[in-house]
């Protein structure tokens, strides 16, 4: 199978000791079935509950994860959540471990990122389940988005960091899910995937809603955004349109995408679920 650093790898029976690197690759895994097969994984892997009767491995990042610590755990495939850790792979290959690489910034990445852990692991008709089960809820979303005209839509600031300021565009699955939940981000068509940018582009856009993840801890919240010079006068500000959204299932790029854009659509436009 060709993973996304383009390399050939073969597997040639179903793995049986899987170490996960990445909490979005560890909530695919359980998702398909494939969770009995998982030995191992990072600090971050925290969903579902139950991986956290699993030993860690280290972080993220690559400089954080213990080789030594993998190879403890004999598995005969470790799976990398993104091109960013690419340097683990030569040691882990050196010791003996067939090692796979999924990387998904998309939407469509992420549908392709479960389609091929679904082959590598032995679960292909598990994942086409929850791949189908995802388009039904976004499916459903796009029903209810279609019945607000375009120029209703809110504009929305997505806040990816506090210090210095970064936000998201269209290049990112978080970007989609804001367009998919019938928002209008207002740093859309910047070039980057999650560029940085100064207060007073936010000052000037003058956005509706500003959304951020959790993962801020204490240094996103609508007291702080409030707080800060020249926004107390934003709309979303004075309208108090400021969401925290849980960093866990936000960002994290897995099958939980659905239910991140069933609370941006929520938090965005709550009359569209009030019948429910």
């Amino acid at each position: 199978v060709t993973d996304a650093l383009g390399r050939e790898v073969t597997i040639s029976e179903q793995p049986q000791a899987i170490i996960s690197l990445s909490p979005s690759v560890t909530e695919t895994l359980f998702a398909i079935g494939a969770g009995p097969q998982v030995v191992g994984r990072t600090e971050y892997c925290n969903y579902p509950a139950e991986v956290e009767s699993l030993p860690t491995v280290g972080g993220f990042s690559a400089s954080s994860i213990s080789v030594e610590t993998i190879v403890s755990l004999e598995p005969d495939l470790v799976i990398l959540g993104t091109s960013h850790q690419a340097e683990l792979v030569t040691p882990l290959e050196e010791s003996g471990i067939t090692v796979f690489v999924v990387d998904a910034i998309s939407v469509n990445d992420i549908f392709d990122s479960i389609q091929i852990l679904g082959e590598v692991t032995g679960h292909v008709d598990d994942a086409q389940q929850v791949i189908n089960h995802m388009y039904s809820r976004i499916g459903a979303i796009a029903v209810k988005i279609n019945t607000i005209p375009q120029d209703e839509r809110l504009t929305v600031f997505y806040e990816v960091w506090h210090e210095p300021l970064m936000t998201t565009t269209a290049q990112t699955y978080i970007g989609e899910l804001i367009t998919l939940a019938g928002g209008v981000n207002i740093f859309s068509d910047l070039d980057e995937s999650y560029p940085s940018i100064s207060a007073e582009q936010i000052i000037d856009s003058d956005p509706a809603v500003i959304m951020g993840p959790s993962s801020h801890g204490d240094q996103l919240t609508a007291e702080i955004i409030a707080s800060r010079d020249g926004w107390s006068n934003l709309t979303a500000v004075a309208e108090e349109n400021i969401y925290i959204i849980d960093g866990n299932i936000i960002s994290h790029s897995g099958p939980r995408i659905t239910d991140a854009l069933e609370i941006i659509t929520a938090q965005l436009y709550p009359k569209l679920f009030e019948s429910e």
